[in-house]
């Protein structure tokens, strides 16, 4: 139907998966290709009638396709509850764009089995170490109570000293309108000029600058992204929070913005090998974007339920589910590739 080869019910299939796996990221604030690289490979083929075996590439061209449409809807959520800090996206996103076009199309030249073995093998990797850190105090509830005004990563650090202020997101839709700066009250004239919150080593965020570590980080993200499209989201966020000190709503919206302007560029590149250098990919145009649409649909809807969900759930109970949805996918895909080949087909 309407070009897809998918009939009628299965369309409305891929509109209510796609808007419970787009609700589901979004929550967690992890890339949709988390889910969604699995999901086209394994799932979707067997829920949904008519839909195409697909390789490895195309089912991560089609995850950055919906990651478009998904968080386009909650970077636009988050921005409207004051959680995006601009000068700080930007300084990662001039790194890690290029970054991204270029592992994209170098992905190409990876077999699929080893993508997959990657894609599961991190996943695991970061639910083994976000676990390390939530374990790392003996109670995190009674740490984050006796100190409300801490992120949750703030208090894992036994050595932390606040360097930056903390951003508590108290908007209120009726109250104020949405604006293209965040922060709350001004502490110094320069922050009184722009506007800004306060981020890092506590000064403008116009000065806010990228040390080595943050370099390399971001550059790990960029080409993780273009690989296999994660990590991006979860690198910019560790990095944020722990390194920089910046409280976990405000990095969430931050990294959400990071990753959606990152995924955007490797889809772009994805596309111009596609329909420019098809004899590269030895696939020609395989990304099924007729079927992508429909998924896209129930993403839009599912980056407002996502956001509006993160930004009602602890913080502990965000890393507790986090973890747990890492670990389980990294397993799965890791035995599913090993054991059965990868792809569906």
């Amino acid at each position: 139907m309407f070009g897809t080869g998918v009939p009628a019910v299965g369309l409305v299939v891929l509109v209510v998966l796609g808007f419970t796996i787009a609700t589901t990221v979004n929550t967690f604030a992890m890339e949709a290709a988390v889910l969604f690289v699995p999901a086209f490979l394994f799932v979707f083929p067997a829920l949904v009638p008519g839909f195409p075996d697909l390789a490895v590439n195309a089912a991560v061209g089609l995850a950055l396709f919906v990651e478009l449409f998904g968080y386009s809807s909650s970077v636009a959520a988050y921005w409207y509850r004051h959680q995006i800090d601009f000068n700080v996206a930007a300084r990662l996103l001039a790194i890690a764009v290029p970054v991204a076009a270029i592992a994209r199309v170098g992905s190409y030249f990876v077999p699929s089995n080893a993508l997959m073995l990657g894609f599961g093998g991190l996943l695991v990797t970061l639910a083994v170490v976000l676990y390390e850190a939530h374990e790392h105090g003996p109670s995190l509830v009674d740490a984050v109570a006796e100190k409300p005004e801490l992120s949750v990563l703030a208090v894992l650090d036994a050595d932390y000293e606040p360097q930056t202020r903390v951003f508590s997101d108290t908007h209120d839709a009726a109250e104020t309108p949405p604006s293209d700066h965040m922060g709350g009250a001004a502490d110094s004239p320069s922050q009184r000029g722009s506007g800004d919150a306060v981020v890092g080593d506590g000064g403008d965020p116009a000065d806010f600058h990228l040390e080595l570590p943050d370099v390399l980080v971001t550059v790990l993200g960029g080409t993780l992204a273009g690989l296999v499209g994660i990590a991006i989201g979860e690198l910019t966020q560790a990095m944020l929070t722990l390194r920089r000190r910046v409280p976990l709503k405000l990095s969430t919206g931050t990294s959400a913005l990071v990753l959606h302007v990152t995924i955007v560029a490797a889809l772009l590149a994805n596309l111009a090998l596609l329909r420019f250098v098809p004899s590269i990919t030895g696939e020609g145009f395989t990304v099924p974007f007729g079927v992508g649409i429909f998924v896209a649909t129930g993403c839009l809807f599912g980056g407002q339920a996502g956001a509006y969900l993160n930004n009602r759930l602890s913080e502990s109970t965000v890393m507790r589910m986090l973890i747990g949805v890492y670990f389980l996918v990294g397993v799965f895909v890791v035995v599913r590739t090993l054991f059965l080949g990868g792809a569906a087909h």
